[in-house]
């Protein structure tokens, strides 16, 4: 499906005390995004835009957020320059920029220093519903954010409620990688493997389960080379036991990525200024996910 392109396209530019974050202090409550699907595989959001309501997918492997040039045009931005950024399985992708962009959505205010401008509408079928750009982890730094795909919501938390949704939580080790000269911003959580860690993206914008490098495959008792769907057994550090039957091995330039088929269990939470992270089942009941590994 030529929509399936648009996460590889998007995912190119990507490859501590519980205290205050000038963000978290500025908001009284948290602030809530409702998610719905787009085109039956990828999670988006309504936004006010340009003076006008549009629609922007949510993709945590984006690395950096994008617009259209319609977008652009909205708030007189010229274009320019270059960003250059790299997709998962390695090539390279360059787009032009534009600076200092703000997202408001249902009171959540989102602001982007640099974003990159990309022409979607080569990427996604004729008949898709019209969509103003692609929103990136960039978009919410200093921000506590949790991402709850299975009651369709990101929730931008302030400092009591993270420390209400994180004493249900587990901790696992979280790397924000900041590529394309500091902007771009990815989240990676470590799985152990007998060899040592590996560190996979989690990625909102894939409606995979979990895709394994080929240089990683064997730690995993997989095929590097079988196209075929796998078992995959993992292990995030923290405790966090990840199974399923359809995951896919293919040569990659990162460890992996766990995509939505997996993050829909889950309950995420990313403290994006401290680089901590922490999950907890969706369905509310550890005994639940243990009984389903």
């Amino acid at each position: 499906m030529k929509a399936i392109r648009l996460i590889g396209i998007i995912a190119a530019l990507s490859v501590a005390a519980l205290t205050q974050t000038p963000q978290v202090m500025a908001q009284e409550r948290p602030r809530t995004i409702p998610l719905s699907p787009y085109l039956g595989v990828l999670w988006s959001f309504e936004a006010d835009f340009g003076g006008k309501r549009r629609t922007f997918l949510f993709d945590t492997a984006g690395g950096i957020t994008a617009i259209t040039p319609e977008s652009a045009a909205e708030i007189a931005c010229l274009p320019w320059g270059q960003l250059t950024g790299f997709r998962m399985r390695g090539d390279r992708v360059d787009l032009p920029r534009c600076d200092d962009v703000t997202i408001r959505s249902n009171g959540a205010t989102l602001a982007a220093p640099t974003v990159g401008v990309l022409d979607f509408s080569t990427l996604l079928p004729k008949d898709a519903p019209p969509l103003a750009g692609s929103v990136a982890l960039d978009s919410f730094a200093g921000n506590v954010v949790t991402i709850d795909l299975a009651h369709r919501q990101i929730v931008l938390e302030t400092t009591a409620s993270m420390k209400r949704r994180i004493s249900s939580g587990r901790e696992v080790e979280l790397r924000l990688s900041r590529e394309v000269a500091g902007l771009a911003m990815t989240p990676f959580v470590a799985v152990q493997t007998p060899k040592g860690k590996v560190w996979m993206e989690l990625d909102t914008g894939s409606n995979s389960s979990i895709i394994v490098s080929a240089h990683d495959a064997e730690l995993f008792a997989m095929k590097p080379h079988d196209k075929e769907p796998q078992t995959f057994r993992g292990k995030l550090v923290g405790d966090i036991a990840l199974a399923v039957d359809d995951a896919r091995s293919m040569p990659l330039a990162i460890d992996g990525n766990i995509g939505a088929g997996v993050l829909k269990d889950w309950i995420v939470t990313l403290d994006i200024v401290r680089g901590r992270a922490w999950f907890s089942p969706a369905s509310g009941s550890w005994t639940a996910i243990a009984s389903d590994q």
